[in-house]
Formats: C-alpha cells, structure tokens, sequence
C-alpha cells in the first residue's frame, strides 16, 4: 500500500512538480530493491546514442523483476536515474524519458532523482535505473 503525501506544506516549501514524479510517499508492505538497469540485451548496449530507447529497456527490466516478485510498475516508490548526457527539464532528452516513463507508470507516480554522471560502466550507455518497489 502506497499514500501520494502532497499536503499544504509540500506545495509551500516544494511547488508543484513538473515531470510524472511526486513529491513524497509513505508506503507499507514487502519491499522490493531492484538494483541498476542498463540497455543491455545479451552483453549487447541496444539503443546507442537514443536515451529514449534505452530508458524502455532498464524499464523493461525492472518490470520483469518486479513480476518476478509479485509485483508490479505501479508498485514502485522510488527511481533513481543516473543520466550521462546532460539533461535539463527542457530537453529533448528529458522529454524522450517522460514519455517512456508514461507508457510503464500511469499513477501514482513515484518519487524520484535524476542525477547526471560522468559515465557508466559499460561505454555507449546513456542511462542507470534502480527502483524501490513496495507490493502488499
């Protein structure tokens, strides 16, 4: 079971977000901690230079996982995405990742990070993603 916390003070000190994220969630039940997803099929980096097809593909696997557990997408609580390139809320690549995001997580967002890093450690990739998910 997972509670949208989105009261008075969050607006006041946060604001309203600007991405499919919230701000905060409480949450009770099984956790589910899925470690870093990459665009890898196979030893292959699929995607190259498209972060948008890329993202489908950590989603992917972080679907499977949570299915794996019983669980599902709407599960998840928090994402944490590790970005290579530059990424600013008015880039192409910030939109390419809502998107994607939109097609697995349709409510109750999760919370959040998007961080950018210097690389990864598999050349070609453009984009990390670890979950935390909570199922009852």
């Amino acid at each position: 079971m997972k509670e949208i916390i989105f009261g008075e003070r969050t607006r006041e000190l946060a604001g309203e977000v600007f991405g499919p994220w919230t701000q905060g969630i409480a949450a009770k039940g099984k956790l589910i901690f899925v470690a870093g997803q990459v665009a890898l099929v196979n030893g292959v980096v699929i995607g190259k230079g498209d972060i948008g097809v890329q993202y489908k593909q950590c989603l992917e696997n972080i679907k499977g996982i949570l299915e794996d557990a019983g669980a599902s997408m709407n599960d998840i609580v928090k994402l944490v995405n590790y970005v290579v390139p530059k990424v600013t809320r008015d880039s192409d690549e910030y939109k390419s990742i809502v998107e994607v995001r939109k097609q697995y997580i349709q409510k109750d967002y999760p919370v959040s990070t998007l961080v950018q890093v210097a690389g990864l450690m598999v050349e070609d990739l453009l984009i990390e993603v670890d979950a935390i998910a909570v199922s009852n």
